[in-house]
């Protein structure tokens, strides 16, 4: 395990130490689950945004299909058709 120096406000390490201690646990586990838990909450944003740009080029591409569909066609009558003639 590497062993590395911060430097962090005093006030900061007081708040670190105080709640380490109510944990029952030592400064440096404290601060590996801290560190553990906001990497994670990060990586979790991040897939959030990338679903949500997902969903906006999915809706995007959606509205470039529809845009070509002939009005007054029946999507659900086609599908009906597809599933009888392949026969599910």
């Amino acid at each position: 395990m590497a062993r590395i120096n911060i430097t962090i406000p005093d006030g900061l390490l007081e708040d670190v130490d105080r709640t380490a201690e109510s944990l029952g646990t030592s400064r440096s586990a404290f601060l590996q689950e801290a560190g553990a838990c906001y990497i994670a909450r990060i990586a979790e944003e991040r897939e959030r945004e990338q679903r949500t740009r997902d969903i906006d080029a999915a809706i995007a591409h959606a509205r470039t299909v529809g845009a070509h569909v002939t009005p007054g066609y029946d999507a659900v009558s086609q599908i009906r058709q597809d599933r009888e003639r392949d026969g599910k």
